[in-house]
């Protein structure tokens, strides 16, 4: 049977900063001092970049400021200076996937090609018509409303769709190739009732066939209409079983969540990973 692997067990691939305007204030530096006193031997940090159109949230809070993106790798370059020979430290971004708007993402990208192999490509939101986009992990009331105005399955189908065009490269060379929580269409799955249109081990296979990364993402066990990783541990099993290769997140928003539930029981019990 194959199995999957973990790249660098002792790292932490998916952090935010004080940068992030719907995160903690914590220092970044804090981020570094809880991630030494973990065992980290690496951590990335991975900030919203910004969004290439206006942010459809109420608080217009989704993303890092523009011009905030030269002083967080900035930041980002003066620990990795600091703390050299303690622990490595990366700069990417997480990435939002946006139909429509590729070109835009792409010259982004243009400008900061050393951090596409430390960025994180993910789907927050789908988009219903020209150039309106919906939020899908906003909050329960948001998500509840918009699943009985236009349909859960509806819901989840254009997700599934926007993921299939992440996995598939859509800024060449430049596409990072690590598919962030993919199932977070879930995060509110406990206050409504679906038949999930989506055949995941579908999914996971064209992970594996475009050679993507999985984002073995732990921020899922603290959501109460969700409380699992992303993926699930069904969905794990099989990544396993097919061989694709993951990376542990904590998808920290403060200092203190970073490598949260490293090394428990929620991990561990994938030690020994089953048939699928």
């Amino acid at each position: 049977m194959m199995k999957g692997s973990c790249k660098n067990m002792l790292s932490d691939r998916h952090v935010h900063t004080p940068y992030c305007l719907h995160g903690s204030s914590d220092a970044m530096e804090n981020y570094v001092k809880v991630a030494i006193e973990a065992g980290l031997e690496s951590l990335t940090f991975t900030e919203h970049a910004p969004l290439p159109m206006a942010d459809p949230l109420p608080d217009k809070d989704s993303s890092m400021r523009p011009e905030d993106v030269d002083a967080y790798l900035a930041e980002v370059r003066t620990l990795a200076k600091k703390y050299q020979g303690i622990i490595e430290i990366h700069a990417g971004f997480e990435l939002d996937y946006l139909e429509g708007k590729e070109p835009e993402t792409r010259a982004f990208l243009e400008k900061y090609p050393e951090t596409v192999p430390h960025s994180i490509l993910s789907v927050h939101f789908v988009q219903l018509a020209p150039e309106e986009y919906f939020c899908i992990d906003l909050d329960r009331e948001s998500f509840t409303q918009k699943g009985a105005e236009i349909g859960y399955e509806t819901l989840y189908t254009l997700y599934e769709a926007a993921v299939k065009k992440a996995l598939a490269s859509p800024y060449g060379e430049l596409t990072p190739k690590k598919i962030g929580h993919i199932n977070l269409i879930h995060k509110f799955q406990k206050a409504y009732s679906v038949s999930d249109p989506i055949d995941w081990k579908l999914l996971l296979d064209k992970v594996k066939e475009n050679g993507y990364t999985l984002d073995y993402n732990f921020a899922g066990i603290d959501k109460p209409d969700y409380g699992k990783t992303y993926p699930d541990p069904e969905m794990m099993a099989y990544a396993i079983k097919i061989g694709l290769t993951y990376e542990k997140g904590s998808d920290a928003h403060a200092s203190h969540e970073v490598a949260r539930y490293f090394g428990t029981a929620t991990e561990t019990e994938y030690d020994d990973w089953k048939e699928a």
